[in-house]
This record gives structure tokens, C-alpha cells and sequence, in this order.
């Protein structure tokens, strides 16, 4: 089953997150965390979410700002809300130390030009967005988009409820895990697709029981290109 992503009818929340290495890998990702998050400093994200109607359209701004070593990612998401969620623009700014930018993406979901599942979102606002769910025992798919060459089908899935403490303070949450489909790159019979599962490499996300169902904590690949695995806790909001 399609996510299916239906936000409140109004929200403006802005929430900040602490950032930390994942201690052990679970992605043969290309840049390791432990490199763009030093320990000697804490490392934060904001994280700003919006829905707006304007015009009798309803819309969700979602603004990330992260902080690494290196320098600093600034990331926007609009996507149109009538009513489950359709990515519309991204972008994302990349810029080092010094403030001088050495990256920029501008991504227009909207036009023609690139016919993409209406269930594409890109794979870094995910965790963000995937609280406008129903969290319920269904297993439901969506599209990850992680660049132009790379879309993939993942499957997302309530695990469970627990008591976790982050800095923000002690939340009852429903977690949720994220996996890809690997039918997307092998034919493989069904038999040998529900063996695998246990075995594959997951993100984790933990979100507030109660509306509107603030993401709690994350673990997973996330940030810069070459995804590096860290961890995600909420530390003000």
C-alpha cells in the first residue's frame, strides 16, 4: 500500500535536533559521521515545518538547517497538501566554514519534465514527513528520491511503542523503520523477498504518540551527499 501523508490544517512548529555519529554502521555509505561530527562541539538541526493555505490551496513548507565540521546544509521542501502530500520544489544550499557555497540543487517535482512517482520525496525529509502517517500495523511504501539517477522504493512500517529519553525529555513514542525494496534493483521471488528483511539495513525512527507527532529521534543515513549515518534527538521544541 502508497503512503498516504495528510498533514493537520495548520501547523508552525520549529524544533532543534542534536546531531551525533551513529555508533556502528548499518549502511556502506561513503562518508563516515565520525569525520563531519567530531566530538569537542555539539552539532545541531532545525528544523522548521509549516502548512500554509493561500488561494484555498494548502500547502507544507518544511525548512532543515544542519550543522557538520565542515560547514553548513540548508535544505527547503514545499509540497502540495490537497489532501495527502505531493512534493512540489527543493532545494538544498551547501556552504563551507567560511560561508562560501559549494553546492547548489534546485529541483522542481511539479513540471512534466521528469515524469517521477507522485509518491516521490527526497530521502532527507523523509523522516520529517513521514509523521503525517497513520500509524497504524499496515506496511505501506513510498518513493525515496535521492538524486535524479537514484529513486527508490522503500517500505515503512510501525514496530512498535516505547519510552525513550532524549535532551528534550522523556516521550512516549511509536517508532517506525524504513527499508528499501530490493526488488527495485534484482527480481527476487517473494519467498526470498520476505527472508531478506530481517537481514537488511534500516533507518529508525522514533515519533510522539500524541498529535501532531513530533519526530523523537532518528537514526539513519542523513545529510550530505554520501550519507553519512548519524543519530537525530530532539533537544528543544
Amino acid at each position: 500500500m502508497s503512503a498516504h501523508l495528510v498533514p493537520p490544517a495548520s501547523l508552525d512548529e520549529h524544533l532543534v535536533y542534536a546531531i551525533t555519529p551513529r555508533p556502528k554502521r548499518s549502511f556502506n555509505t561513503v562518508l563516515d559521521a565520525h569525520d563531519l561530527l567530531p566530538p569537542g562541539r555539539a552539532y545541531r538541526a532545525t528544523v522548521r515545518t509549516r502548512v500554509v493555505t493561500a488561494e484555498g490551496a494548502r500547502r507544507v513548507e518544511l525548512e532543515l538547517s544542519q550543522e557538520h565540521r565542515h560547514g553548513l546544509i540548508d535544505e527547503r521542501l514545499v509540497c502540495d497538501a490537497q489532501p495527502s502530500l505531493r512534493a512540489r520544489l527543493f532545494e538544498r544550499t551547501l556552504t563551507d566554514a567560511a560561508g562560501r557555497e559549494a553546492r547548489r540543487e534546485r529541483v522542481d517535482f511539479s513540471l512534466p519534465a521528469l515524469p517521477l512517482p507522485a509518491d516521490a520525496f527526497p530521502e532527507v525529509s523523509l523522516p520529517f514527513l513521514l509523521r503525517f502517517q497513520p500509524f497504524d500495523r499496515e506496511r505501506r511504501s513510498v518513493h525515496a528520491w535521492i538524486c535524479d539517477r537514484m529513486v527508490a522504493r522503500v517500505y515503512v512500517e510501525v514496530t512498535g511503542t516505547r519510552t525513550v529519553t532524549v535532551p528534550a525529555g522523556r516521550f512516549e513514542v511509536t517508532e517506525v523503520a524504513m527499508y528499501p525494496d530490493l526488488n527495485d534493483w534484482v527480481k527476487l521471488p517473494r519467498m526470498v523477498s520476505e527472508l531478506s528483511r530481517p537481514l537488511l539495513p534500516r533507518y529508525h525512527m522514533a515519533y510522539e504518540t500524541r498529535a501532531p507527532h513530533r519526530l523523537v529521534r532518528f537514526e539513519g543515513p542523513h545529510g550530505p551527499p554520501g550519507a553519512p549515518e548519524v543519530i537525530l534527538e530532539l533537544s528543544q521544541g
